[in-house]
């Protein structure tokens, strides 16, 4: 098929991969990741988290089966690998308190490294979010389709770095001490979802284990 998908279905698309994108659990995840940051920081690690959203997620429109084809990768051993990078953060965020400004200044390249890795991809365009995209592109064929889904992929990113833009206002109403207590159960929460990650990947790869009694 060469036609386009019907227009209210992107409405559908946008509010499907929105929703994958799950803002009640990003907005705690980013403020965990960027704990310790000044605020200019918190609002550039948002702008390149959405931007990179926005080109990641258009370039798996066009190329993201010949990419995962290409490397060999599934998207199941992408999903383990996410999980075990935000576990290594949110041991890190447990264990210690977070860094502080001035050593996050000392590095000009940190904060984007942090926008790209690991907010850009796992939290934001992770496993789930980027097998939807592959399926959605899929579903019909046409340059037509893949430029909708693209407009599609900048509608998302708007509202992803509106959520987080919200984030960064309301984290200003937090003291020192009350981020610390914050980033360290924040840190818990990001292993709970690490370790759902790698569960899910293994399950993906491995569906007996997953139909096991």
């Amino acid at each position: 098929m060469t036609m386009a998908v019907p227009f209210p279905e992107y409405l559908q698309i946008f509010i499907g991969i929105f929703a994958l994108v799950s803002p009640p659990v990003i907005v705690p995840l980013f403020l965990g990741v960027v704990g310790g940051q000044s605020v200019a920081d918190k609002k550039t690690a948002a702008r390149i988290g959405a931007l990179g959203f926005f080109v990641a997620t258009s370039v798996f429109v066009f190329a993201g089966e010949s990419i995962l084809s290409l490397f060999g990768i599934e998207l199941s051993a992408f999903q383990v690998a996410g999980g075990f990078l935000l576990l290594l953060i949110a041991l890190d965020m447990m264990r210690s308190a977070p860094a502080g400004t001035d050593e996050a200044e000392a590095s000009g390249s940190s904060i984007i490294a942090l926008g790209i890795v690991p907010l850009t991809i796992p939290i934001l365009a992770g496993p789930g979010v980027l097998s939807a995209v592959v399926l959605f592109s899929a579903e019909f064929e046409g340059v037509t389709h893949n430029l909708l889904m693209v407009v599609v992929m900048a509608l998302v990113s708007v509202a992803v770095f509106l959520t987080l833009m919200l984030a960064v206002a309301s984290d200003r109403l937090f003291t020192p001490n009350v981020t610390l207590i914050f980033n360290k159960v924040m840190g818990l929460l990001i292993a709970a979802i690490a370790f759902e990650f790698i569960l899910d990947g293994i399950a993906a790869h491995y569906p007996l284990l997953a139909s096991t009694p």
